[in-house]
């Protein structure tokens, strides 16, 4: 048996002094306890001796302690497959993205997929991060999947309500939160915004082994916003027509990524996912399992605390 906080046990000494004090002293125990906690513990009512109760007071104590010490029995070594990169995912969250050339707009399409896909992202730590004209914050590395589902679930394009796609200041985001991690993998849920030329994304992607996967969610012929007025039409009157961008595929391409479009297929995501998990590394580690058994000693403190506080009068 082994105890994870081995050095709470220290504080069974006292208790161990004061045992052997009230065994071996038949009176003046008005020098251990303050007078209202004497009178508390020493009521007649409930019909227990005086050091009776006291003993189980502090066998209440030793269990107690031993249990916060946090006894455990080994169970043996496993062994698991440790993936030694984290995952950020990039969620465009920019204007274009309420297009309705995906049913019901690109934004709520592609969060949806992510939904669905987060269970094929196994044994890593995953990071949310936002992105418009900037870049927020959504959910740091973690790897309770149940909270960052209900994060992303909740997510709103009226919760930033910005024009454009800065691809660049998503990358240096992203490198920061991902920190002194040596691969760095990032998938990017866009309709591509409007950029041509993705070269100095690039660069910094290269330069800080960014690996850069793209899921497009744009149709190639592209669509039209709506808004509470009705469609989104520019200062000329005409209806803005939000178009794709083959060009955002070179961003995946020259950063040893992928680059994927969307389909109706309900598994393209996931799928995509596990490919490029297996371009993750991974090594295999050894843990012992190891079985806690802190809740023994603690039910019965419990049981001894509720027979010193509250057993039945002796009858007369």
């Amino acid at each position: 048996m082994d105890f994870e906080q081995i050095e709470l046990l220290y504080a069974l000494i006292p208790v161990a002094i004061l045992w052997f004090f009230i065994h071996h002293k038949q009176s003046n125990l008005e020098a251990l306890f303050a007078p209202e906690v004497l009178e508390k513990i020493s009521l007649d009512k409930y019909g227990m001796r005086l050091k009776t109760r006291l003993k189980l007071l502090l066998l209440s104590i030793i269990l107690i302690l031993l249990a916060l010490s946090q006894p455990t029995l080994d169970k043996g070594e496993v062994k698991i497959k440790k993936h030694l990169s984290d995952l950020v995912v990039a969620m465009d969250m920019s204007y274009s993205m309420l297009a309705n050339d995906i049913y019901p707009s690109r934004f709520e399409f592609v969060k949806n997929k992510l939904l669905h896909s987060l269970d094929k992202i196994n044994a890593r730590r995953v990071a949310v991060l936002g992105f418009a004209s900037q870049t927020f914050l959504v959910s740091p590395l973690t790897d309770d999947f149940s909270s960052l589902k209900f994060l992303i679930k909740n997510l709103r394009t009226d919760m930033v309500n910005l024009k454009g796609t800065d691809i660049l200041n998503l990358l240096q985001a992203a490198n920061e939160l991902t920190g002194k991690t040596k691969s760095k993998q990032i998938l990017l849920l866009t309709d591509g915004g409007d950029d041509d030329n993705f070269k100095e994304a690039v660069a910094y992607a290269t330069k800080h082994n960014l690996q850069i996967f793209i899921f497009d969610v744009a149709s190639k012929s592209g669509g039209s916003i709506r808004t509470e007025n009705g469609l989104l039409k520019d200062p000329n009157g005409n209806i803005v027509h939000v178009k794709e961008n083959p060009n955002i595929g070179t961003l995946a391409t020259q950063t040893h990524g992928k680059y994927l479009k969307y389909s109706l297929n309900n598994n393209d995501l996931s799928n995509f996912i596990h490919t490029f998990n297996r371009h993750n590394n991974s090594k295999e580690v050894k843990i012992n399992q190891k079985r806690q058994l802190f809740y023994y000693p603690l039910l019965l403190a419990l049981v001894l605390l509720f027979f010193a506080f509250f057993s039945l009068p002796r009858k007369p």
